[in-house]
């Protein structure tokens, strides 16, 4: 039911769409997805219906309050597939006598879970890096390497992050595949990092990213890098 001059189209960031929200997941990669998507699909409602966004927006954020108490990412799958959504929502604070009849429960349910999931997501790789500084320092390290995702640097995806203890000075690795092309792009980049935490201090890089297809050129760049920006 399309009210208010919503179309039709932008109603199904609200409805199921054709997917069986109701149905149990259990594989963890399959509700993860779950989750991406249901808070993707909410999106359009912004641009179309502002009121109906707002209330949305508002219940999303109680039941991802409510999730506050969940530990892990992989507690909150267990939660998900074991909890009831309706007592969810009343233990929330939010009374489904109030909501905007368009609204898929289900839907919203799965986007508070991803709004809890990346929270937990940037909690963890904080834990990370400031673990990785802290080795690092009780070991004699001048440089620390606080980010790392994948294992081969040649195929994407692929990220590498090496901090200097001292400076916060930091050269940032990447290989990620070009659209265009479909093939592996390689970048190397300097940024000024919090020596303490890891987080960026400016928005602006050392020294401006540089793109390769060339694996030698992008190592060789790497090296001149590290040597200039870590050691210096």
């Amino acid at each position: 039911m399309a009210e208010q001059g919503l179309p039709a189209q932008h109603l199904d960031g609200l409805s199921n769409g054709g997917l069986d929200h109701a149905a149990p997941v259990t594989d963890r990669d399959d509700v993860l997805r779950r989750w991406r998507l249901g808070e993707e699909r909410l999106y359009p409602v912004a641009t179309v219906r502002p009121d109906l966004y707002e209330s949305v927006i508002g219940v999303v954020r109680a039941l991802a309050d409510h999730l506050g108490r969940v530990p892990d990412l992989d507690a909150l799958v267990v939660t998900f597939n074991t909890a009831n959504r309706d007592i969810e929502l009343e233990e929330a604070g939010v009374s489904r006598a109030d909501l905007p009849p368009e609204i898929d429960l289900d839907l919203v349910r799965d986007a508070a879970y991803q709004v809890r999931s990346r929270e937990l997501s940037m909690r963890a790789a904080t834990e990370r890096t400031d673990t990785a500084i802290r080795r690092a320092r009780a070991s004699g390290q001048a440089t620390a390497v606080i980010w790392s995702e994948g294992e081969r640097e040649l195929w994407p995806p692929y990220r590498r992050v090496e901090m200097a203890l001292g400076s916060g000075r930091a050269v940032a690795v990447a290989t990620e595949m070009d659209p265009d092309t479909m093939m592996p792009r390689h970048s190397v980049e300097a940024l000024q990092l919090d020596p303490e935490t890891g987080e960026a201090v400016s928005g602006e890089a050392l020294v401006a990213r540089r793109e390769f297809v060339d694996a030698d050129e992008w190592r060789a760049a790497i090296d001149e890098l590290r040597r200039n920006i870590l050691t210096n």
